[in-house]
């Protein structure tokens, strides 16, 4: 139903519908989709991840979202088992202090995409925004493949007290420095709401 609501969303222009996958540690509730480093092998993180994303290529999205990935050995399980869809995917990490969040260098995760047919964009997503523009820059000079960024508000998730904390630093502005970097999908994620995607919006249609 989603899929379908999304497609209607806007009847004037193409739309292009993704189906979000996102990591083990979300199910968890404890925040250590922002730690990774399960204790789960890739073949442990494959068949947990298989049966959510073949609900989701049912749906008949355009592409799959693996987003908000944690580490080097998450991103290969689901990239791949994506391929066991057949549908195109993006990559997305969730990074900090220029490493993703398990502390691997951001060369090393976005080479788990090079090569892949299947994986038509490679990034970052639920980051700080001041990380995403180098972190882009790495993406494409990695893989050679366009770069998706959609950074969160800049505030962080207290997940003991089940809030955010800290204040936006969010500013659309930025994606200008994005796009030139390579950056061909770009958005916002948490706390990111619909006024400042069109604020986004704007500025790329100008």
């Amino acid at each position: 139903r989603a899929a379908g609501a999304a497609r209607r969303a806007d009847p004037a222009r193409e739309v292009w519908v993704a189906a979000s996958v996102g990591p083990y540690g979300a199910m968890l509730a404890d925040g250590s989709e922002y730690r990774g480093r399960y204790g789960l092998t890739v073949r442990e993180l494959e068949r947990f991840h298989r049966p959510r994303m073949a609900a989701l290529a049912e749906a008949e999205p355009d592409v799959l979202a693996l987003e908000t990935v944690p580490d080097v050995d998450e991103a290969e399980a689901v990239v791949r088992v994506a391929e066991e869809t057949g549908l195109p995917v993006w990559l997305s990490y969730s990074v900090a202090g220029g490493r993703t969040r398990a502390g691997q260098p951001l060369e090393e995760a976005f080479a788990v995409a090079a090569g892949r047919e299947a994986v038509v964009a490679v990034g970052v997503n639920c980051c700080d925004p001041a990380e995403a523009e180098e972190a882009v820059r790495v993406a494409v000079a990695v893989t050679g493949k366009p770069a998706v960024v959609y950074p969160n508000s800049g505030e962080g998730w207290d997940a003991g007290g089940r809030g955010w904390t800290g204040r936006s630093t969010f500013d659309a502005g930025r994606v200008r420095a994005w796009t030139g970097a390579g950056a061909r999908l770009v958005g916002g994620c948490c706390r990111v709401g619909p006024d400042r995607i069109k604020e986004l919006a704007g500025l790329l249609e100008r």
